[in-house]
């Protein structure tokens, strides 16, 4: 496992980290049992992966043997944008799961963080008490994307996490600023998310596609329209040139792998459905 800084904040973090396990497969192989999760987790230590996301549910399931204050270990949590007279509470109740003093990585999406001013003095107060050591802002909306690619990182915060894979590369101007700045960046969809299988995504010829093959491939149906603007740029694109020759369909390592070739990228969140899938990726890299 290779590991990189996580900007100025002295973690040196695992290039792959495991992300919240509700998304990519699931809903499509159903959820995996609780022991399956528990697995997933300790299998992952196992192979190097420090950094563990939290913030979907499934955190409960964290093993015993991956809770305390290890110094070699990383949680980070993601609460959106909460009412600021909620934060330290919502901090609090994942602490006393993980037998925690501190959360390593608080991640808030961007536009609530600069435009509440409460919440922001909110995040200050936990990192004075020790209990936030850094914060990540959530780049998940068209307008939080946009600042993102025009403007780089805000510089009170010490990290981005930022929509970037095969063939979703436009925020690459936002990541280039972020190493300048000394900021770090975490990647999510680097699969291209959740919504469609992927044999489906990366064997479909998106050339000759619309937002209607979406809708027919996923297996949620017309439950996603309402997102197709995140998820139409997001899956769309030339999937099939990460197969190598006789690969009918490339091996989700090959994305992973392709993401990391940028040493501007910190580390990328991944969700794994079982430990198959999890040894699957991380041995394709």
């Amino acid at each position: 496992m290779e590991y990189r800084c996580f900007g100025q904040t002295g973690m040196q973090l695992s290039a792959v980290a495991l992300g919240g396990l509700l998304a990519r497969y699931e809903g499509l192989c159903g959820q995996p049992s609780p022991e399956e999760k528990s697995r997933i987790y300790l299998r992952a230590a196992e192979l190097g992966i420090n950094l563990f996301d939290m913030g979907y549910g499934d955190e409960v399931y964290i093993p015993d043997e991956l809770k305390g204050n290890h110094g070699g270990r990383y949680f980070s949590l993601k609460v959106g944008g909460p009412p600021p007279d909620r934060l330290e509470e919502i901090v609090d109740k994942h602490l006393l799961n993980l037998r925690r003093d501190t959360i390593d990585i608080l991640r808030l999406h961007h536009l609530n963080y600069v435009e509440d001013e409460g919440l922001a003095e909110g995040v200050d107060q936990l990192k004075q008490a020790g209990k936030v050591r850094s914060v990540c802002l959530i780049r998940h909306y068209r307008p939080d994307q946009e600042a993102y690619a025009e403007q780089g990182p805000v510089l009170s915060t010490e990290a981005d996490l930022v929509i970037y894979n095969y063939v979703c590369r436009w925020q690459e101007p936002g990541i280039r600023r972020s190493a300048e700045a000394g900021k770090a960046v975490l990647i999510m969809k680097a699969l291209g998310g959740q919504w469609l299988a992927w044999a489906d995504q990366t064997q479909e010829d998106w050339s000759r596609s619309t937002e209607e093959t979406i809708v027919k491939l996923a297996p949620a149906g017309e439950k996603i329209r309402p997102d197709m603007e995140l998820i139409y740029p997001t899956v769309k694109g030339p999937w099939r040139e990460l197969a190598e020759p006789g690969e009918d369909i490339p091996p989700t390592g090959q994305a992973v792998s392709w993401v990391l070739n940028n040493p501007q990228v910190t580390s990328i969140l991944v969700a794994f459905a079982s430990v198959a899938e999890l040894e699957e990726t991380l041995g394709a890299i």
